[in-house]
């Protein structure tokens, strides 16, 4: 087998997948080294045959490695281009024990939610606006105790955490986050289509990630409707984790993406959340045991 047969069959083995405008700007750089290659090995005397033979000692290994290039070239575009696999992301995800989530509506720049949750600790702080007023809302699990506390006000309501209550709390807030499409990457439609955004200006709006678009249509049970949806997310090239998350839809296939909402990710540390309730409720020391009154010292039922 040749040479070129070698090249030809390693790059179909990478089985490559780019945007037509990356591979022809690299197609175009790869020509250009070609052409450069011979030019520069090219006899300015001698015979007619001796120039052929000198061009073909010297041109021939030049196309080999300009082939090489290109395929070196495709290889690490679709590297970079491809690294996060959607079902990666869900893989992170499950790793993570303390997580903090703060949601936007479309036209807002102030959170309409804000979420911090820990699996160690055993708890979910949810931060929500109810018109001019801010409310806490602690789940502590572990210790089955709710506690809901107004910014306008000291007073701590508190309750105990039922067995029912905790079912009901547990299936409301599997899906309550919007952090990801599907609650199981297996349930992503077959035909969806997931792709890198290869475009600078859209990663550099997260720095430190790589752009992806998931886009699926989405179908209702009930009706004929149909609903075009788009999950953008920014992934941290290190740790596979989400930072950032958009949400678009449209009616129809030839209609604009319009901008639903955006959830923006960190990963506090166990400490930091703990801190975070202290500063919310007071530490736990300072909490009495009576279930029916537990806040800041001084807090009313």
């Amino acid at each position: 087998m040749s040479s070129a047969d070698n090249i030809e069959r390693s790059i179909a083995e990478l089985n490559l997948t780019t945007r037509a405008e990356t591979d022809k700007r690299i197609l175009n750089d790869a020509y250009a080294a070609l052409g450069k290659a011979v030019h520069k090995q090219q006899p300015m005397t001698g015979t007619g045959i001796g120039r052929m033979v000198l061009r073909s000692r010297f041109a021939v290994p030049a196309a080999i490695a300009a082939m090489i290039l290109l395929a070196f070239a495709l290889f690490v575009n679709n590297q970079t281009g491809k690294a996060v696999n959607i079902k990666g992301i869900y893989g992170a995800l499950s790793e993570v024990q303390n997580i903090h989530i703060s949601e936007f509506q479309a036209g807002r720049t102030s959170p309409d939610q804000q979420i911090w949750a820990s699996e160690t600790l055993g708890v979910k702080l949810f931060k929500t606006e109810l018109g001019n007023q801010e409310q806490y809302t602690l789940w502590d699990t572990k210790n089955r105790v709710k506690m809901i506390k107004y910014l306008s006000s000291n007073a701590v309501h508190t309750e105990p955490i039922t067995q029912q209550m905790l079912a009901e709390f547990e299936k409301s807030a599997a899906g309550s986050a919007d952090m990801v499409p599907f609650s199981d990457g297996n349930d992503i439609p077959s035909d969806a289509q997931w792709s890198w955004i290869d475009d600078r200006e859209v990663s550099a709006a997260v720095p430190g990630t790589k752009a992806y678009d998931l886009n699926w249509i989405a179908k209702s049970t009930d009706s004929q409707a149909v609903v075009h949806r788009k999950w953008r997310v920014f992934v941290e090239e290190r740790t596979n984790l989400p930072r950032r998350i958009e949400w678009y839809a449209k009616s129809g296939p030839e209609d604009e993406y319009g901008f639903e909402k955006s959830v923006v990710v960190a990963y506090p540390s166990e400490d930091e959340i703990q801190d975070i309730i202290k500063n919310i409720f007071g530490p736990r020391d300072d909490r009495p045991d009576d279930p029916e009154f537990i806040g800041t010292p001084g807090a009313q039922r």
